[in-house]
């Protein structure tokens, strides 16, 4: 009974969620006969709207509305934003939010139409940024901080023969427990991109505050044992009470306290005594550890048996807890071997499992007699601390990732990697952009000296992008930050559509300044093309296109040698859409270079060209743009 409900506790102790897109109106990809008065978002978890913000681009990239949403009035989990009358054409929505319950950022990007189908729906999810070194690093130091001044009050209450030697460590350990305070505040202002002192003015400032008030409580008792020399019940008291204070508001500041009814008093009472069963195991460890050792040395009564009860009841009750918050949080097993969350929850519990098998060996070493039992209790002890310290580091960093969905979730998209250096090979860039999806994206820029491979740092990089077959979309910057390891890091929505796209990286030091060129794909999904074959015709290629929309393409005479093209686009009512401009149509064989061939405009949606056609596998390429500015890709493979 002990190990499977420490198996199952591991799941999901202290895990917290994001402010994911739930749903939308309009839906992503619905096309609608009139324009909306706004746009509504619905999200997994309340956001913090002053934090978050979201804008509507249309067809050519401009911002219709944008800025700081409105929340909706008894709906926290909503987000408005009013919009202008909107004409007939496409529409992008990209979003950016801060969860008021725990600070992650999660940003997306989705599209509807006014009249017209878009031309390829996005996926309403885009990005969703991992944990940053800093915000691992504060919830590592506050549970350590945390758990430990918990654990020194059990340990001196425990063991009041030994109260004096704990003492000592007070002040460390409070230490630690305002270094992550404030270290969690610097990194929830980064990721939100705002000052610490703007967000002190937020609810999630206010969770800040409320932590501090019982840390601080905690320094005043921590001091008085100081000025006094000793300590005494009481004080150990004071301080187990302002250490379970400390861990209940960093409860109610998370995921559980980010619940509704009933059910967030209830997990908000689990993770509490999860958390707090993590600082009395580790007291009972401490004073256990302690009193082995002056047993060993001064032959007192032999109360380590006793400790390690209490050590191994804190155990249990944090298994049994975990098991419980486990059964809300994870919803398919299948989570756990086909995800990297579920990866990072198997070490967890393998660490949860090396502390309980720990445990049983150290309370059968206490019963001992033996000389050199001590040292193998300090050996199994260090072992307990190393192997409680790593499951501690991987909760830190599990608070920063989402639970994934068992159903229903679609496959992440992958990201882009490009590559390149300026023209007096100076440096070397390799620009990563995640995911490779139009709307929101992630830019991550490693930046290293072209000859030694050492990393640029200390530098200014901005980013210009320019969509190379939409010249009138004006160019749009993107300045990159310097992270940790030396990466330069920003969040944009500068890639809005698919297609090709150039990004000029500027990178200025304080000696000079070079250029890098950049050329990037934005890929459209995949096609289905039909054929249509007859006796002594030409095979015609129907390809399918979004809203029911479809292009017919035929080579005649459809044999090697020389071929014209024809190219008709049709909506879903079978009339010819209206072509803006000439279609660009490119042909390369399979394995060489591609050409472009001239085009000719044969009715508003018609077009024909002519080339010369050798056997093989050809591809043909065809880049048509609609009235009203939309972006139309056409791939297929012919063969002669």
């Amino acid at each position: 009974m002990i190990v499977p409900a420490i198996v199952i506790g591991g799941l999901c102790t202290w895990i917290e969620a994001h402010a994911l897109l739930e749903r939308s109106v309009p839906q992503n990809g619905v096309t609608l006969s009139h324009p909306p008065g706004e746009v509504l978002l619905v999200f997994t978890e309340q956001p913090e709207p002053d934090l978050s913000a979201v804008r509507v681009l249309d067809a050519s990239a401009r911002t219709v509305t944008g800025g700081v949403p409105r929340p909706v009035r008894g709906r926290p989990l909503e987000l408005r934003v009013p919009l202008p009358r909107l004409s007939q054409g496409t529409y992008t929505v990209t979003w950016r939010t801060v969860s008021r319950i725990d600070g992650h950022v999660a940003a997306g990007a989705f599209s509807f139409g006014v009249g017209v189908a878009p031309s390829t729906p996005l996926r309403p999810q885009a990005l969703n940024p991992p944990p940053s070194a800093l915000y691992v690093l504060s919830h590592m130091l506050l549970y350590l901080g945390f758990s430990g001044l918990l654990a020194i009050a059990v340990a001196g209450a425990a063991a009041p023969p030994l109260g004096d030697t704990f003492r000592p460590f007070l002040l460390p350990t409070w230490a630690v427990a305002a270094v992550g305070l404030v270290l969690l505040g610097v990194a929830q202002a980064r990721d939100a991109g705002i000052g610490l002192l703007r967000l002190l003015g937020t609810p999630l400032g206010h969770a800040l505050l409320w932590r501090a008030l019982p840390i601080g409580a905690a320094a005043f008792i921590a001091g008085g044992t100081f000025a006094a020399g000793h300590v005494r019940r009481k004080e150990w008291a004071g301080l187990a009470i302002s250490a379970a204070l400390a861990i209940l508001a960093h409860v109610i500041a998370g995921h559980a306290g980010g619940d509704s009814g009933s059910r967030r008093l209830w997990n908000i009472l689990d993770q509490w005594a999860h958390f707090a069963a993590i600082g009395v195991w580790a007291g009972g460890l401490l004073a256990m550890w302690f009193a082995g050792r002056a047993r060993h040395i001064q032959h007192d009564a032999p109360i380590g048996p006793h400790l390690s009860l209490v050590a191994a009841g804190a155990l249990i009750v944090a298994g049994v807890t975990g098991a419980l918050r486990a059964a809300g949080e994870v919803a398919a097993w299948s989570i756990l071997i086909s995800t990297s969350f579920g990866t990072l929850v198997l070490l967890k519990t393998a660490l949860f499992l090396v502390l309980a098998l720990l445990g049983a060996f150290a309370r059968h070493l206490t019963y001992r007699s033996a000389a050199g039992r001590v040292v193998l209790l300090d050996l199994v002890v260090a072992a307990e601390v190393a192997a409680a310290t790593g499951a501690l580091a991987v909760t830190a960093y599990l608070t920063g990732l989402p639970v994934p969905r068992a159903s229903g979730a679609t496959s992440a998209a992958p990201a882009i990697v490009a590559a390149g250096a300026d023209y007096a090979t100076s440096v070397r860039l390799r620009l990563l952009v995640a995911p490779a999806l139009p709307g929101t994206n992630h830019f991550a820029a490693e930046i290293t000296d072209y000859d030694s491979h050492r990393p640029v740092t200390h530098a200014r990089v901005m980013l210009r992008f320019m969509m190379e077959e939409r010249p009138d979309i004006g160019p749009s910057r993107l300045a990159l930050a310097e992270g940790p390891g030396g990466v330069y890091q920003a969040e944009g929505t500068n890639l809005t559509f698919y297609g090709r796209w150039s990004i000029a990286a500027t990178i200025e030091s304080p000696t000079h300044a070079v250029e890098v060129l950049l050329h990037v794909v934005i890929p459209p999904r995949r096609q289905t093309v039909r054929t249509i074959s007859a006796p002594g015709k030409p095979t015609v290629y129907l390809v399918d296109l979004s809203g029911g929309r479809t292009v017919s393409v035929y080579l005649d005479p459809g044999k090697v040698g020389f071929n014209a093209i024809h190219g008709t686009f049709v909506d879903a009512r079978g009339q010819e859409l209206v072509l803006a401009r000439l279609p660009e149509l490119t042909a390369a064989r399979v394995g060489e270079r591609a050409h472009s061939l001239p085009t000719i405009q044969e009715g508003p949606g018609h077009f024909s060209a002519s080339g010369d056609f050798g056997p093989g596998e050809w591809r043909l390429q065809i880049l048509a743009i609609v009235r009203g500015g939309e972006v139309l890709r056409v791939q297929l493979m012919v063969r002669l």
